[in-house]
């Protein structure tokens, strides 16, 4: 058998390439998560349910209308710092949510208008969990929301989402 000798030119070309293939891969596959600025989340509590509960929310209007099997209850205060986002995202079910104090802008993924729905202190929304979309605090003070997540066995309160292009 005869061995592969490989002399310093040679392997020096492999690292070349090698490198140049990685970095042609990393142009083109483009960034796709959105990070929050100035969120601080503060997690309230967590519990398992003993049995899984069939959550269905909403008949025809998207977000899990055939229902979630809703198995983890997570509570989470966010504070959301003047000209915050919480960046483009999903979550693994439903998400009920209280604005405690300020205005949050809600802008959703499918809404070519970028036309935001805005709470403000003391109302609540229901979030269907399973669309794109982003919340902002285009105020001078801070935003403050409590929310309830409904999540199936394994489900995430965040799923980072790309931006899909209805905003500037």
């Amino acid at each position: 058998m005869k061995k592969l000798r490989l002399n310093k030119w040679t392997i020096s070309m492999f690292v070349v390439a090698g490198l140049a293939i990685f970095s042609l891969l990393l142009l083109a596959v483009p960034a796709t998560a959105t990070p929050p600025g100035g969120l601080t989340p503060e997690p309230i509590a967590s519990g398992m349910l003993q049995e899984v509960i069939r959550a269905k929310l909403k008949d025809g209007e998207g977000g899990f209308t055939d229902g979630t099997d809703v198995k983890n209850i997570v509570i989470v205060k966010y504070t959301l710092a003047p000209g915050g986002t919480f960046g483009w995202h999903q979550h693994g079910g439903p998400v009920w949510a209280v604005v405690k104090s300020g205005a949050l802008s809600i802008y959703d993924g499918d809404d070519p208008t970028c036309t935001p729905q805005v709470y403000g202190a003391g109302e609540g929304f229901l979030d269907p969990g399973d669309h794109v979309h982003l919340g902002a605090n285009e105020t001078s003070e801070p935003v403050v929301v409590y929310a309830t997540f409904m999540l199936p066995e394994g489900g995430l309160p965040r799923i980072d989402a790309g931006d899909p292009g209805v905003c500037n």
